[in-house]
């Protein structure tokens, strides 16, 4: 069953999860680190998306665009580094909600 149909189902009162409540704090618990993890990444990417990169970006036009190509997949760009792991943190948040 995907998410979208686990949360469609949790939705509608649909679900039903049997786990001792320490498991429960121990998922809760996971998700939150990896979320961390995740918000770090996201702030690592949109620095380096900022960052000069050292090809000679002001000296040569080829340089200045190989950079923006590299920043762009690090930050900025809609298939960059920071939206995925943007999309990762939703996705947990989602699941949080699950339990």
């Amino acid at each position: 069953m995907s998410l979208d149909n686990l949360t469609s189902s949790a939705d509608n009162n649909g679900l039903v999860l049997h786990l001792d409540p320490s498991q429960f704090e121990a998922i809760l618990t996971a998700c939150d680190v990896y979320m961390d993890g995740l918000k770090s990444l996201k702030h690592d990417a949109q620095t380096l998306g900022e960052r000069k990169l050292g090809f000679a970006e002001q000296h040569l036009d080829s340089g200045s665009q190989l950079a923006r190509k590299f920043q762009a997949k690090a930050a900025g760009d809609a298939n960059s580094a920071e939206n995925t792991f943007q999309s990762h943190i939703d996705r947990t948040e989602e699941m949080k909600t699950l339990f």
